[in-house]
């Protein structure tokens, strides 16, 4: 995967389960070199991480003792179970453990949200492309239409398109052609920002920084601006205007 996303210019973000499964530490840093980011992918991956509230918080403890080891700023939950307020527990940046919208996952249901927004104290990226295991396995698709068709309903509100993959699911030369044309497809269309998770988070917390700070006559918003696949927060000014509602 690492290959293939490389060959046409992409990063992305490998989240590894620190116990229960072999963490190969060569792996980890040749990933890092070549310009991925690591994120952290729960403890054990057994379903138990959200059993209670004390279990959390001990595996938050190892959790946040891996994000350190592996200099991680990111998290995604096993089976995207998920908690919000136990989860300000964990020492993240950001949270990949949410979604728009996925009725097939075990805690179904959504967000509705195509961008990204604030949990407490980090910033959650919702995944809003079908993941790929749903798009080949449940709904069956062969191509990926899904996928672009969705892409192009992001573009349209000017949102976030973010893509929950797996390794072991794209051991399948079936599968894998599905995600090479998605990726072959995403990479000759223009106007949108290519970043890793961590950048995403950072320029989030930027643009929300950007917002008034106590100012009456002069309001101040937070503009992106997209050059040369770089995005970028310029603060715009103007004079406050009222209207009645009606």
């Amino acid at each position: 995967m690492a290959e293939l996303e490389e060959s046409l210019g992409f990063r992305s973000s490998f989240n590894f389960v620190p116990e229960r499964y072999r963490v190969d530490r060569s792996l980890i840093g040749e990933l890092r070199e070549r310009g991925f980011e690591i994120g952290i992918h729960g403890l054990k991956h057994d379903g138990k991480l959200f059993s209670s509230h004390t279990e959390f918080m001990r595996r938050a403890a190892r959790i946040n003792h891996y994000l350190k080891e592996y200099g991680a700023v990111g998290f995604r939950s096993p089976l995207t179970h998920r908690h919000p307020y136990w989860m300000q527990a964990l020492e993240i940046e950001y949270d990949l453990s949410f979604f728009d919208s996925d009725p097939f996952e075990p805690m179904p249901g959504g967000t509705m949200s195509i961008h990204p927004f604030f949990i407490g104290r980090f910033v959650e990226l919702p995944y809003t492309l079908a993941q790929d295991y749903t798009l080949t396995s449940v709904l069956g698709e062969t191509t990926p239409r899904l996928w672009l068709e969705k892409v192009d309903f992001i573009e349209k509100y000017h949102g976030m398109a973010l893509v929950n993959s797996h390794p072991d699911y794209l051991r399948d030369p079936a599968s894998f052609e599905i995600y090479k044309d998605f990726l072959s497809t995403m990479k000759a269309r223009n106007q949108y920002w290519h970043a890793l998770s961590r950048d995403v988070a950072v320029w989030w917390k930027n643009r929300a920084d950007s917002r008034p700070r106590g100012e009456m006559e002069v309001e101040t918003t937070a503009v992106a601006v997209l050059k040369d696949g770089q995005l970028s927060v310029e603060a715009a000014h103007g004079a406050h205007s009222y209207a009645p509602i009606s």
